[in-house]
């Protein structure tokens, strides 16, 4: 994110740091002068939390036999990759 915009937003960047955990390269001309992170990294999510979460997201309904069928094309169109162990 350009410092310029940062600057605009600022009062939110730091809600985005602070609540999502991310962190955010500031640039210069298209440098990164400056990273800002969250000062306590965030503990993992527990099970419990993902479950909540998953549970949470909105169902496909019926869109869910399409998109299973869109994901098995387009793995279709990758090979496996080779077994690192072999």
């Amino acid at each position: 994110m350009n410092v310029a915009e940062a600057e605009k937003n600022f009062a939110s960047l730091v809600d985005k740091v602070y609540i999502e955990g991310v962190s955010v390269d500031l640039e210069c001309n298209d440098k990164v002068i400056a990273r800002l992170v969250p000062a306590e990294p965030r503990p993992p999510l527990t099970v419990g939390e993902l479950k909540a979460f998953l549970r949470g997201l909105p169902s496909l309904g019926d869109d869910a036999d399409a998109f299973a069928r869109d994901v098995r094309a387009i793995r279709a169109q990758f090979p496996a990759e080779a077994n690192p162990w072999d």
